[in-house]
Order: structure tokens, then sequence, then C-alpha cells
């Protein structure tokens, strides 16, 4: 598969009519299949070689390169940008994060706010185990990782987070179970929901369920929010573009706040 890529890379003209055949086919699975084709894509994410921090070449060739080069990440730009607005909700005694992966933001949190309870759900069982083993080895007690997904927050009783949220994970939810996630989020939360997705103001997006693009559902979740929370307990923040290479998320890449 990636030998194929590189060759059609070659051929600029042909790539781009491949890649817009391939995410019109991916478009149309996940609309007729809905989020379950990305739930199991990222279940088995370690098994496949090639990883999204893939430029951390000190981890090219061993075991569990994708989970190592995303804790590896734990200081990238848009990471800080988002704790920050976190810590606008101190004091802060419990936090969830779902799609916590093996936990980067998480750790920075646990430097932050040492006395919080500090927990965090994945939908891929070797990145909470590796997770584990760097908050051990890190001497870190007040993290919690365990296996989990988004739309199934049942486990979690109402209002039993001072602070619930996300780091690029509603992006690959699709319409079949946004609204659910988000219903749950609100939840769970005692003081605030945070979102760091892709965000549009298109009006086109006229229920908040998503625009797909190149397997990514970036949404109005100005209009999606309102239909569970008053529109002015809503904040949009732009994260700044000099935290993204990718040119979607210079253009989308906000934190959205839900102040409860």
């Amino acid at each position: 598969m990636f030998r194929l890529k590189k060759i059609l890379k070659m051929h600029p003209i042909i790539f781009r009519m491949a890649q817009i055949i391939y995410w019109k086919s991916q478009e149309q699975l996940e609309t007729s299949f809905g989020t379950r084709i990305q739930e199991r894509k990222w279940s088995k994410r370690h098994t496949i070689p090639e990883g999204d921090w893939d430029h951390h070449q000190k981890y090219f060739g061993k075991r569990d390169v994708w989970v190592l080069s995303y804790w590896d990440s734990r200081n990238h730009e848009h990471r800080q940008f988002l704790i920050k607005e976190i810590e606008e909700y101190l004091p802060i005694s419990s936090i969830l994060e779902i799609g916590s992966n093996c936990g980067p933001n998480l750790y920075l949190i646990s430097k932050k706010i040492p006395t919080a309870k500090i927990v965090g759900i994945d939908i891929n069982k070797r990145a909470i185990e590796v997770g584990k083993e760097e908050f051990k080895r890190e001497n870190i007690e007040n993290v919690r990782l365990s296996v989990g997904k988004a739309d199934d927050l049942s486990r979690f009783q109402d209002k039993s987070f001072d602070v619930v949220f996300t780091d690029a994970v509603l992006i690959y939810i699709g319409p079949d179970k946004i609204r659910k996630v988000i219903k749950d989020m609100i939840r769970i939360a005692k003081k605030a929901v945070i979102l760091a997705e892709q965000h549009t103001e298109e009006e086109r997006d006229n229920e908040g369920l998503g625009i797909y693009h190149s397997g990514l559902w970036k949404r109005n979740y100005r209009i999606l929010l309102k239909q569970f929370i008053s529109e002015d307990k809503l904040r949009f923040v732009k994260i700044p573009d000099k935290s993204w290479e990718d040119k979607e998320w210079k253009k989308s890449g906000y934190i959205i706040e839900v102040n409860l």
C-alpha cells in the first residue's frame, strides 16, 4: 500500500485523482456503515507500520512505533494551548479525556494539577497498556487509563468530572453517533466540556452533524451544541496557525468550550 502511494506521488495529476476517488468511496462507506468503520481502524491502529506522528524517526523499526510517537508528542504546540484553556477552569479536582491514546495530554495535566483525579479512555488497548507503562516509569500516580469508546460513557455517573475533553477525536465520530457522544459528555461534566476539534461556520452543515473531508468530520459545533445548551454558554477559540503543519487544522482547528 505504501509502495503504491509512493509510485503514485511521482505522477501528481494521477495521484490527485486517486485521492478524490478514494475519499469519495470512504465517505460512502462511513455514511452507510457509520462510525464503526473508524472504531475498527483505531482499535487496530497500532498494527499499522506508519503512524500519525511518523516524523519521530527514533522509533522507526521498533515495536509500538505509533503509540510511542504519540507519547513523544507531549510538547506539541497545540497541546500546550489546549492545557492553558483547561486551566481556565481551575480549581479542578477531576478530569476525563475521551480518546486519550497513551496519555500525552494527561501527562501535561498531571504536572499542572498533581492533586486532581485524572482519567483517560481510548478504544486502542495497546495505547492504554503503553500509557500505563510510561506513567509508571515517570512515577505519576494520579492518572488512570482504561479501554473505552466515546459513545459508551454509561460507566460514568452524572457530573462525575469537573472537566471532560477531547483532542482530535470527534473528527472520527460520524453523524450516526455524534449527538449521543455530545449529550453524554455534557451529562458527566460538572464545570466544562472542552473540544479541540475541526470547526466550521458553514451553514450547509445545518444540523451540525458534519461535513466529510479527507477522512475527517468537520462540523459546525455552534449549531450542534445549541441543540443541548444555550449559545451564551459556548466559547470558540481559534488554535494559533503556528501550531499546525496541516492546512486543514490551520484553517479549522478550534478549542470549543461549553461552560456549564
